[in-house]
């Protein structure tokens, strides 16, 4: 048992801002279930939100970020942010991230999906690396940051209704342990592993979701999962890699097999509309026309812009063998962010005290139905920080004492492959989970969801009960995401934002 100031689960911007922010105050541990820069932030392409143009303003940025949340976002939190994100972009370049720039040295601005004016700080197409690069140097240089690499978070302790702690896997080893703190900050990103087609890193299972579900804590929203337009379709490859937003924000075009454009038909902000709305209308061409993606044109840009402004994209599409620059990119909609999670009020707090969650495991209100694009590592850097300063005051309150909290006991885990088993029920429910609570969903495919996700669970306990490896910890962390999600599904009747129902839900 190792006792700390604060601990947080995940190191993408979210974590380790609240890292950096408290540990001028106390000894923070951070916890990462693969190495430190293995996050769903070291994938995030696009960029950073944020209004920093004289010709744009905050109530554009508020405006066009309740537009895309389709009226359900908690104004307050969308406030909240973009007023904090032109500091919180200076706090990343004292951190070291060197973010492009524009003319007379500024800070150059892109455009993407859904936002009214140029607004987007990036790094090319790189941005979530570059700035995961700069906070990891940062904390693994700070005196009062241990970095515990290769640790998955199995439960929180709770004492009193109040949570001071978690108990950790080490992933190598097999050996638990637990960690107590005065606060306990969930920042593990989101549960994309839980579809077939995703964007998200294999780490990606909902483990602090889960945890904090059967911690007592209140969940919402889950039922709007964003699917990312254009990945990179690639079926001789199992890895998705994205193609990012700000390519069309350049001028990209999502075209037909036949190479024609379509999107002006589904939206008057043609391929630049909500992610919800342009991810709908690719996976309604691709059945309308029988195929397995459709495609996305560069071919017009200026000679040289994809090199220059895109190189992670255009070596990627070079490594199958396309030209971005003279062919055209075929892509599929993938699995991509949550937007509901573990609720949080706007210093990162949940319903259980002691906890606290920031980023995309966090539901603070921002995102409603739909994110707008780059609005995700914006939430995580203005919230992390949030929390950490809410963190840092409640320190001066007296906790109760954890010298005799009693941490239940978990045996030594054996590191093996998986059960061929296990692995059939894996594929088995993402393969479900995309079928029948993907992008369209009707009645009667939830209600079989439900069901089988159910049937899949007690299939799982009953052939690993004496097994508990690391691959079924997180099964059982996917199948919790997914009942989570079917639930929620069910309980909203009409299509808004990220979910979109054929017809109306009839009850059973």
């Amino acid at each position: 048992m190792r006792h700390f100031d604060f601990v947080v689960i995940g190191s993408g911007i979210a974590g380790l801002s609240f890292a950096l922010e408290a540990a001028a105050h106390g000894r923070v541990a951070v916890v990462c279930k693969a190495a430190l820069p293995e996050t769903n932030t070291m994938y995030a392409q696009g960029g950073i939100a944020a209004v920093l143009s004289s010709i744009d303003s905050f109530e554009q940025h508020v405006q066009d970020t309740l537009t895309a949340g389709a009226g359900l976002c908690d104004e307050a939190a969308v406030r909240f942010m973009v007023e904090r994100a032109p500091k919180s972009i200076k706090w990343l370049q004292k951190q070291g991230v060197l973010f492009d720039e524009g003319r007379q040295a500024s800070i150059a601005l892109g455009l993407e999906g859904g936002h009214s004016q140029h607004r987007i700080v990036h790094v090319k197409d790189h941005t979530g690396l570059s700035v995961q690069q700069a906070l990891g140097q940062a904390a693994r240089q700070h005196k009062n940051i241990i970095v515990l690499e290769h640790h998955m978070g199995l439960e929180l302790l709770l004492q009193h209704n109040t949570c001071h702690g978690v108990q950790l896997l080490h992933l190598k080893t097999g050996k638990a342990t637990a960690i107590l703190a005065k606060a306990v900050v969930l920042a593990t990103g989101g549960s994309g592993q839980v579809y077939q087609h995703t964007t998200n890193p294999p780490i990606a299972t909902g483990d602090g979701l889960a945890m904090a579900y059967r911690a007592g804590a209140r969940i919402s929203n889950m039922e709007f999962f964003q699917f990312h337009p254009t990945a990179l379709y690639n079926p001789a490859s199992e890895d998705t890699f994205l193609i990012s937003e700000a390519l069309r924000g350049a001028g990209a075009e999502l075209v037909l097999p036949d190479g024609n454009s379509f999107m002006h038909r589904y939206h008057p902000q043609g391929s630049l509309a909500p992610r919800d709305v342009v991810a709908r209308a690719v996976y309604h061409e691709m059945q309308q026309h029988n195929s397995p993606n459709l495609y996305l044109d560069a071919r017009h840009l200026q000679e040289g812009h994809l090199q220059q402004h895109f190189p992670l994209i255009y070596s990627k599409c070079k490594s199958i063998g396309i030209d971005a620059a003279a062919e055209l990119i075929p892509v599929v909609p993938a699995a991509h962010y949550q937007c509901g999670g573990v609720c949080t009020d706007l210093h990162g707090q949940t319903s259980v005290p002691g906890l606290y969650a920031v980023g995309e495991v966090a539901c603070t209100g921002v995102h409603g139905a739909n994110r707008l694009a780059s609005n995700s590592l914006l939430e995580g850097l203005v919230f992390g920080k949030a929390a950490a300063a809410h963190a840092v005051a409640g320190q001066r309150v007296k906790y109760k004492s954890t010298e005799s909290m009693e941490v239940p006991f978990v045996p030594s885990i054996t590191v093996a492959p998986p059960l061929p088993a296990v692995q059939s029920i894996k594929t088995e429910l993402r393969q479900l989970m995309w079928e029948k609570v993907g992008i369209t969903r009707t009645c009667e495919h939830l209600w079989q969801a439900r069901q089988q996700v159910e049937e899949l669970r007690q299939n799982l306990e009953s052939i690993t009960a004496t097994r508990p490896t690391p691959e079924v910890w997180e099964l059982r962390n996917l199948l919790t995401v997914a009942a989570i999600t079917v639930e929620a599904c069910l309980g909203r009747k009409q299509s808004v934002g990220g979910h979109y129902l054929e017809h109306e839900l009839a009850l059973p």
